[in-house]
């Protein structure tokens, strides 16, 4: 059995972490001990404690979303020290066999604790970086000795460090949470709470609301459609979680302009996504960025919908495009033409919500994944 200290750069509840959570878990029930270190609190700090782990905190800041300001660039070593020193102690507490470094900012904490004889480092990375301060400080992580193994969730987010990590770094595709694959079909009351009737066809989008995931672009590709399909009805799933009030006030504003609002229903901060998928016939992930992975994706896919997503980092390697879904520039016109095709022909999009459903199980399902992460940690 190992003792295991699990890292993370943030206590709220986003796709990084219900990786840590499954992880966790998966760990535990292959005899390990796992404690985890959080820095604040958040949803994903209370589940963790709900399931029984231990959770300490790691003294790392909030940091603005998205790109970073100069002064918090500047004072980030220090935090880091700051969280090493911390965690260190920690370890000199209760010794541990290694440490998982769930997130970049968690990764300087990781690799300056395990100095001098500490317990060997795995850091897994899931954003894209570049260039800049970030990418500097990442490819110095990856190539000190105690970072012993690199795991990649994408071939995007691998693509950068290339060069920098050699036969340590390993691409591992990120998974579905089990539940979204076991849990029966809640469609029909999923869809009375949202106001469906039966003939409605619902196209939906999930997450964070800010510039970078593109709920706005989703409105303005996808309100010209009311006019011509009657049945058309636009969810939107998610909240700002104070990260960006000013975009999710924008697309109110803008779920409220159109000719037809009272078919537009935007539903609000969603913890769980199960209701909400299984409301969807259509699931659209209009990401402006260049997404890291796009978890959604996968899960819109094990709920049995067909996906529309831009042409965006990660996505491209989930989505499989004429066959699972379809993938689009990141335009209003490209995004709306690809959706108006599901629209018209509801036997696509049972077919590529099969497609999509069968592609999970082969190729992001938890139990291989999962088991994947653990051999490259425990050599098995």
């Amino acid at each position: 059995m190992a003792r295991v200290v699990l890292l993370d750069q943030y206590a709220g509840l986003g796709g990084g972490q219900r990786i840590l959570m499954d992880l966790a878990l998966a760990m535990r029930e292959a005899g390990h001990s796992v404690r985890v270190f959080l820095p604040g609190q958040g949803a994903a700090e209370a589940r963790l404690r709900e399931e029984g782990f231990p959770v300490h905190p790691l003294p790392l800041p909030a940091m603005t979303p998205g790109r970073k300001p100069l002064a918090e660039k500047a004072a980030y070593p220090f935090h880091a020290w700051r969280a090493a020193r911390a965690l260190r102690a920690a370890l000199s507490e209760e010794p541990a066999d290694l440490l998982y470094a769930n997130a970049p900012r968690a990764f300087l904490p990781a690799v300056l604790a395990a100095r001098g004889g500490g317990p060997p480092v795995v850091l897994a990375l899931h954003l894209i970086f570049t260039g800049g301060f970030e990418h500097r400080l990442i490819r110095w992580c990856l190539r000190q000795k105690e970072a012993r193994k690199i795991v990649f969730c994408s071939g995007a987010v691998a693509h950068p460090f290339a060069k920098d990590c050699g036969a340590k770094g390993v691409k591992i595709h990120y998974w579905v949470s089990p539940r979204f694959l076991e849990a029966p079909s809640e469609r029909r009351r999923s869809r009375e709470a949202m106001g469906l009737n039966p003939g409605d066809v619902a196209v939906g989008v999930l997450g964070r609301i800010s510039r970078t995931k593109g709920q706005s672009l989703f409105l303005e590709a996808l309100a010209p459609l009311l006019e011509r399909y009657p049945a058309l009805r636009l969810l939107v799933g998610g909240g700002a979680d104070f990260e960006d009030p000013e975009e999710e006030a924008r697309v109110a504003r803008m779920a409220a302009a159109s000719p037809r609002s009272e078919r537009i229903r935007i539903a609000g901060r969603m913890v769980e996504a199960i209701p909400f998928l299984d409301s969807l016939d259509v699931l659209v992930v209009p990401s402006l960025w260049d997404e890291p992975f796009g978890l959604v994706a996968v899960e819109g896919m094990a709920r049995g919908l067909p996906v529309v997503a831009t042409r965006s980092g990660g996505l491209v390697e989930i989505v499989d495009h004429n066959v699972t879904g379809f993938l689009a520039d990141k335009n209003a016109a490209s995004l709306r033409d690809a959706v108006e095709r599901l629209l018209a022909d509801p036997g696509l999009r049972s077919a590529m919500g099969e497609r999509g459903r069968a592609r999970v199980e082969s190729e992001f399902h938890p139990a291989k994944q999962l088991a994947e992460v653990l051999a490259l940690c425990f050599g098995e």
